[in-house]
């Protein structure tokens, strides 16, 4: 690597499905990012959300939300896998929008489905849900159910699905 990521700044790696990932805290995100960037990870993926709220995975996660950010290097034929946890309390990390431009819309679909807040972005509102939609539709604490569909016969019987027996 041209700029070698600091050692400190890495917390995990590994190998999953011959793609390299990493783990680092949240305040070494721009900089992590920045230095992939310019050791020819030039190309940005994608950035998403894991909400990890009752997980069946035998390894607990450190925190309840982790992004993943998606890099690849065109001309190396590589690709590396940025991982990221966050606490359920006040789910933030700074805006890499400005490294990346494409990531600008993923932090926005990110914020609006799960309430994560990406600091110093530019325009940080709802891209998916209307605006005055309460709370964000893919944490797994949110509501599950239906709502009254108008020109329904029964929509005035309308219940959620039934509870497991």
């Amino acid at each position: 690597m041209s700029q070698p990521i600091s050692a400190a700044a890495v917390i995990a790696e590994g190998l999953i499905a011959g793609d390299h990932w990493i783990q680092v805290q949240p305040e070494q995100i721009r900089a992590t990012l920045s230095r992939l960037q310019a050791d020819g990870f030039t190309y940005f993926l994608f950035l998403t959300c894991v909400d990890h709220l009752a997980t069946t995975l035998l390894q607990q996660p450190p925190q309840r939300f982790e992004l993943v950010y998606q890099l690849r290097d065109l001309k190396q034929r590589r690709e590396i896998r940025v991982r990221v946890f966050l606490p359920e309390e006040r789910p933030q990390i700074a805006s890499v929008q400005d490294i990346f431009a494409a990531a600008n819309w993923d932090e926005r679909e990110t914020w609006d489905m799960f309430g994560v807040e990406f600091e110093g972005h530019p325009n940080l509102e709802r891209i998916l849900m209307p605006e005055d939609w309460i709370g964000h539709p893919l944490r797994r604490d949110s509501p599950v159910g239906g709502e009254p569909v108008d020109f329904s016969e029964d929509h005035e019987t309308w219940q959620t699905a039934p509870a497991p027996a």
